[in-house]
């Protein structure tokens, strides 16, 4: 009898395994389905089930990802191609990004589609090995790429009356933190740590961090870098109600850095 109790018991278990296999390839495949039809909320649903029942999923999770990015109203192709050619243009970074972000993109969103991909075990790992996880975690270097331009265009409000005052401290530490992030992880997974595309972003961290006595940099000095990016008179921006760490708009022209500064964001290593 007892032999019979354990053939039972393992058939149970067996046909549990089972549906929950079934069930987590039904949301994975809704979730997708979901996703091609821009119906980002069902996608949203049905991936975050998937993901309750494997939260080791990259497959579920850059689903995830990819859905509160597309109801974030940003588009992720068009942004990451704008940002890949930023190494190619002569405009400032900030205003090249914010003419092609959306005048109503949601940062919440773009928040929790980084935060998904966050979570994932090895997205830190100094060299990724496994492909799909490479690709998520590419795909997350770009989302913060992304960020950090987006929290200064859009807390600053670009696209209606500029004032950089409304930067927050907390929108200024997330740039900080994307700026270290997206490089580290970038070089992680796979992308050479010399590429042009990468000097262009890194210029926001090097030309600012030097200039206080601070780690990283103040809110206040990256209020004034989104300001004198994204003002239509960067000449007469005023930094010094902003603060006495940057005279005027010429100290955060990358043009006019010392070759420190230059060899900081030209270096062939992540921050």
């Amino acid at each position: 009898m007892r032999s019979f109790h354990l053939s039972v018991f393992s058939l149970l278990i067996v046909g549990l395994l089972g549906a929950c296999a079934s069930d987590r390839a039904d949301n994975l495949e809704s979730a997708r389905f979901a996703l091609d039809r821009e119906d980002y909320d069902t996608a949203i649903e049905k991936a975050i089930d998937a993901l309750a029942d494997d939260a080791d999923s990259v497959e579920a999770a850059r689903i995830l990802s990819s859905a509160y990015f597309g109801r974030s109203g940003i588009d992720f192709l068009d942004l990451a191609g704008v940002v890949l050619d930023l190494d190619a243009t002569s405009d400032d970074n900030f205003r090249t990004v914010g003419n092609a972000l959306p005048s109503d993109g949601d940062l919440s969103d773009l928040r929790l589609a980084i935060t998904t991909i966050e979570a994932l075990d090895g997205v830190n790992d100094a060299e990724i090995t496994d492909e799909e996880l490479a690709d998520a975690v590419f795909d997350l270097s770009m989302m913060q790429m992304v960020e950090h331009y987006a929290i200064g265009v859009y807390e600053s409000g670009f696209h209606t009356t500029l004032d950089v005052t409304d930067v927050t401290d907390t929108g200024s530490s997330t740039a900080l933190d994307d700026l270290v992030a997206f490089d580290s992880r970038a070089v992680g997974s796979g992308v050479s740590a010399d590429e042009e595309f990468l000097s262009a972003v890194r210029q926001t961290f090097c030309i600012l961090e030097p200039i206080s006595a601070g780690e990283g940099f103040t809110t206040a000095e990256y209020q004034a870098l989104v300001g004198c990016q994204l003002s239509d008179a960067p000449e007469d921006f005023d930094t010094a109600t902003l603060t006495a760490d940057i005279a005027n708009c010429g100290d955060l022209d990358p043009a006019s850095q010392s070759a420190e500064v230059e060899a900081c964001y030209d270096a062939d290593t992540s921050l």
